[in-house]
């Protein structure tokens, strides 16, 4: 390398993200092992055999093309290449031909690696394993207070010790074994005797309903207890048990196994001890709002819990859990709200969600898809009720920041509130029969999640859609069909959005091109290795546990997932700070060198996985 050359390398390496991590000694020995490349339009670049080379383009651009000629990618000045080509044989997988004038560095892999293996967050970004390069994107610490507390499990937090009791004993007696506990217990459980929980007794109403109603102590505890009691699996978050306690102003949470027994005891103190924050207090404020105004004036604080959570460093899994919560709350204060104004309702009925919302993966820019189950036994009359109390509470959603569908999946429209024995119809047509109209329905619907009245109703509907979609062939071949509809681009090149026929966009819309794909093809595994789990990335996580996925493809898609989502909040975050609307649409031009390098990371691991479940699964 001519020295003279060096300085002016040394400043173009320090354009780019993350050499321009790395100090100027280090920049210098890199330049110093720099080959130039200079190709003519139409030439080809023939990797050496055995070679370990990256190349860095300084000017002009380069198109690859697979064997067959089919177009790969298009780089040009900044993008980096070669990460593919260490692999053995693979550089006979695409052709490298300049489509300009071009000059190359070309840097000796092994070599570079060797000099900056004391820059962990450039070393990272240079790795040769994909999901390692997506990994060191991560904004988020994954070992926060916070977020670390919150997604914590249910059956894994300190559990004070608890008491079980019969339903026989006298209240004297329950008393007792409540004050015999170090400390005293503020809560005893009513079991039968196989541990499953039959209610629960506190001390507030011992003092409620024992000594202000002066009932004697000798009776059976079974005539104070509660039975309508709320609670959380051992494998649920303790963010569901905090979102429990402010939704229905309860102070203990019964936490259950799999058998239904009782396993321990979730407290005010085991969930705010450590945790404060925006969204947590926003959360509460929303459960005790009286009037629409009220929650108007609050939903303005959403974009601020937002900004905070995004400040704390927390996941996108997590961002999009809190995101949920409050969202939920909006929606059960609005339907308390329009029960108070419309009178109780004439029937029993479930509220339910759809769509990423079910699934626990809402955004500022998610809108409404909800429904209404009622029972058989309703009239027109009452389905009228239901309507009026539909359109309360989706107008105001809309007021709150959650726009109307622009498909109308909402219970406000009449399809999308009925009875029973129609939404049981409704999904053996579209699981019997999956032409596209009625396939975009279930792909709505495919998910739902109850948020308020009679949780049987939904439970017997959601059990009835279960069994008909789980393992059934014919729709899962037409949901596969369905998701190829949709194709990843290939990359960004000079700040257009490359599509697979060589098609440039101003814009990429992420949701569409990235998240979409990846949440349909996890959604199909999830259906032909059946688990009544909605999330996405507890999806993953289940399908890697039961060897769905084997290691490499579980880190792929869990890292491309991440990485994605984490792309779609922070430029959510930036519209908000600029006062702007947010969307699901990425600019090019904000992306750096090696951004585009791992969008074209993400984009083959997800145009990978479509090809793999087609071929895997309709061949």
């Amino acid at each position: 390398m001519n020295q003279e050359l060096i300085p002016n390398i040394r400043a173009f390496l320090q354009s780019i993200f993350p050499f321009s991590l790395l100090p100027d000694q280090v920049l210098d020995g890199i330049a110093s092992n720099i080959d130039i490349l200079l190709l003519s339009p139409g030439q080809e670049l023939t990797p050496e055999s055995g070679a370990t080379f990256l190349y860095l383009i300084r000017s002009g651009a380069v198109q690859q093309n697979h064997l067959n000629g089919q177009l790969r990618s298009r780089l040009a000045s900044e993008d980096i290449f070669g990460f593919n080509l260490q692999q053995v044989n693979s550089q006979n997988n695409y052709i490298i031909k300049a489509i300009e004038n071009t000059l190359l560095y070309r840097i000796d892999y092994l070599k570079l690696m060797a000099q900056v293996k004391e820059y962990p967050q450039v070393a990272s970004q240079l790795a040769l394993n994909v999901n390692t390069r997506l990994h060191s994107t991560h904004t988020f610490d994954s070992i926060t207070d916070s977020q670390h507390h919150y997604m914590r499990l249910c059956g894994d937090t300190n559990q004070v010790q608890i008491v079980n009791v019969s339903a026989e004993q006298s209240i004297q007696s329950v008393a007792h074994a409540m004050s015999e506990l170090a400390g005293g217990l503020s809560c005893a459980f009513i079991t039968d005797s196989s541990k499953h929980l039959l209610g629960m007794v506190t001390d507030k109403e011992m003092t409620n309903r024992v000594v202000a109603q002066a009932i004697p102590i000798t009776s059976p505890v079974s005539e104070i207890m509660t039975t309508n009691v709320h609670t959380v699996q051992d494998n649920d978050l303790l963010l569901t048990a905090l979102h429990l306690m402010m939704q229905y102003q309860v102070q203990y949470i019964p936490v259950l196994n799999s058998q239904k027994q009782v396993v321990g005891l979730i407290t005010p103190q085991d969930l705010i001890q450590k945790n404060g924050g925006r969204s947590i207090y926003l959360l509460d404020r929303i459960y005790k709002a009286d009037s629409i105004e009220t929650l108007i004036s609050l939903a303005k604080e959403r974009n601020q819990a937002f900004e905070g959570i995004m400040e704390s460093r927390a996941s996108p899994n997590l961002i999009g859990q809190i995101l949920t919560k409050i969202y939920d709350a909006f929606t059960y204060r609005l339907l308390e709200l329009a029960i108070k104004q419309f009178g109780n309702p004439p029937c029993q009925f479930s509220w339910i969600v759809a769509g990423s919302h079910a699934r626990n993966e809402i955004h500022l820019s998610s809108d409404q898809d909800n429904a209404i189950i009622i029972s058989d036994d309703a009239t027109e009359s009452d389905r009228t009720y239901f309507q009026h109390l539909a359109m309360y509470v989706c107008k105001g959603l809309s007021q709150l920041g959650y726009p109307l569908c622009t498909g109308r999946f909402m219970a406000a429209t009449p399809q999308w509130c009925h009875r029973e024995s129609v939404w049981k119809a409704y999904f053996r047509k579209w699981a019997t029969n999956p032409e596209y109209e009625l396939l975009l329905n279930l792909n709505v619907f495919v998910e739902i999640r109850h948020i308020y009245g009679n949780e049987t109703i939904f439970q017997t509907v959601d059990s009835f859609r279960y069994q008909l979609v789980k393992n059934n062939k014919l729709l899962i071949s037409a949901l596969i069909r369905n998701s190829l509809r949709t194709r990843p681009p290939l990359g960004i090149f000079r700040n257009l959005v490359l599509d697979k026929d060589g098609q440039n966009n101003n814009v990429l819309n992420i949701k569409k091109s990235a998240i979409g794909c990846l949440v349909d093809i996890v959604r199909i595994y999830n259906l032909i290795y059946p688990s009544p789990l909605l999330n996405t990335s507890e999806r993953i996580e289940h399908l890697y546990k039961n060897n769905v996925f084997n290691k490499s493809s579980y880190l792929d898609i869990k890292e491309t997932y991440q990485y994605v989502n984490q792309l779609r909040y922070e430029s959510q975050l930036k519209s908000i700070q600029k006062n702007l609307t947010t969307n699901n649409l990425l600019q090019p031009d904000s992306f750096g060198s090696f951004e585009r390098q791992h969008l074209k990371d993400a984009f083959r691991i997800i145009s990978s996985h479509q090809d793999l479940i087609k071929m895997k699964f309709i061949g």
